[in-house]
């Protein structure tokens, strides 16, 4: 503890440049911990968004689909999905199955037609786990937004719900009838006439200018479906289980049918997520550099300041290696002192942020931007804090070794 003490009055001794010091450590500790804060908020809400935007904590599907191309409605579909989701519905980990089946056509007024991506659903299951009320929206630029809602659950209704960009090039309004064509799981043409009941924002405009979803009821009358369910999203009871859900949910299928996590599904997020970790990497270095010169500079100047100050040490029977850990812990000390100033930078920058609710810009390929939001992880704080430290003990041992290698009585003779 006698280094300790020494270290402190040292670092005290020379105030203007211990406080720089400390302000780069600060400023570093505040960088990171911001940009930890935000990765955590893009993950947590891409994450969510693939999740609760259809794909489940995982999908059933048949075995082929993986690789294989559909060349017709429900050809790589699961033949029995309904069956299979009752089964699946009485697994212990399994808090619901939503069966889908996805499709393609033509979305015709009379007198234009457009193609469309389809999607059909449970309507009454589905807006209980899925977030679709939160992307029912009323467009203004389209004659009769307001009052977009969601599907009826009623087996006889026709309805559909378009994305923004699909429902404004056919010119629909709510209450529009319009007619779906597509093939049957046989290769037939068949149509449904549907009424308009809302849009639904998908957040990517390529989407919003393809996209419609109606009911399973409908889509069945329009592909002759039968039973047959293109692919199941299951919810969990507890998503954290993941890989137990998944074990339990693979040991009841059959042969041809697979189960497939959303992180393999969900490839935007991955790809996200590699490019905000090389990002962070990439700041991390930058920040290992900056601290560790401006830490270095400093005790490098406090060695050469304070040879006689060595020489005395060591006559009165310091070790070389208690001079390297003395300068150790001054950089221990500096390390402390900023990563606590960074700390309540931190804590007052995250709270003035999220409480000035500022708007990012929309990201490349999405139609709208969202609210910026900062969290705070305790376990970047830490992470930070420790890596500032780490790079703050590198900094300090070459002043240490410089110190280490002082003859006595050079030392005492330096003026």
């Amino acid at each position: 503890m006698i280094l300790a003490r020494l270290a402190l009055r040292s670092v005290a001794r020379n105030r203007r440049r211990t406080l720089l010091t400390v302000l780069v450590v600060a400023a570093g500790f505040l960088a990171m911990a911001l940009a930890g804060g935000f990765m955590t908020q893009t993950f947590t809400a891409l994450s969510d968004a693939a999740i609760r935007g259809g794909l489940g904590h995982m999908q059933v599907m048949e075995s082929k689909a993986l690789q294989d191309q559909e060349d017709q409605s429900l050809q790589l579909a699961l033949a029995d999905g309904e069956a299979l989701a009752s089964k699946l519905r009485a697994l212990p980990p399994v808090a619901e199955v939503l069966p889908r089946i996805q499709f393609m056509g033509l979305l015709t007024n009379g007198t234009r037609s457009v193609a469309y991506i389809g999607t059909a659903v449970d309507p009454a299951r589905e807006p209980v786990f899925m977030a679709v009320n939160d992307h029912i929206t009323d467009a203004q630029a389209l004659p009769g937004g307001a009052g977009s809602r969601w599907l009826s659950p009623a087996p006889e209704a026709r309805e559909a719900l378009l994305g923004p960009g699909l429902a404004k090039s056919l010119g629909a309004t709510l209450g529009s009838t319009l007619t779906l064509m597509a093939t049957t799981k046989d290769g037939a043409l068949n149509a449904v006439d549907v009424t308009v009941v809302g849009l639904l924002d998908q957040g990517v405009k390529e989407l919003n200018d393809r996209a419609l979803v109606t009911s399973l009821d409908t889509a069945g009358n329009l592909l002759d479906a039968g039973g047959a369910r293109s692919r199941l999203s299951i919810m969990l009871k507890d998503p954290k289980q993941l890989d137990a859900g998944l074990a339990a949910v693979r040991g009841a299928l059959g042969p041809g049918e697979a189960a497939v996590p959303w992180t393999d599904l969900a490839a935007f997020f991955k790809q996200v997520r590699m490019l905000y970790f090389f990002i962070f990497g990439f700041m991390g270095l930058v920040l290992f550099l900056v601290v560790w010169l401006a830490t270095a500079n400093t005790l490098l100047m406090s060695v050469m300041e304070r040879v006689r100050e060595f020489g005395v040490l060591r006559a009165l029977g310091l070790q070389p290696g208690q001079l390297v850990r003395l300068l150790q812990w001054e950089g221990a000390a500096l390390g402390c002192l900023g990563g606590l100033l960074g700390l309540v930078a931190t804590l007052l920058l995250r709270a003035a942020a999220n409480a000035a609710r500022i708007e990012m810009p929309a990201p490349p390929g999405s139609a709208h931007g969202y609210p910026l939001h900062i969290e705070a992880v305790p376990l970047v704080y830490l992470g930070t804090f420790l890596f500032l430290q780490l790079t703050l003990q590198v900094a300090a041992l070459y002043p240490g070794l410089k110190a280490a290698k002082l003859r006595i009585v050079e030392a005492l003779r330096h003026v």
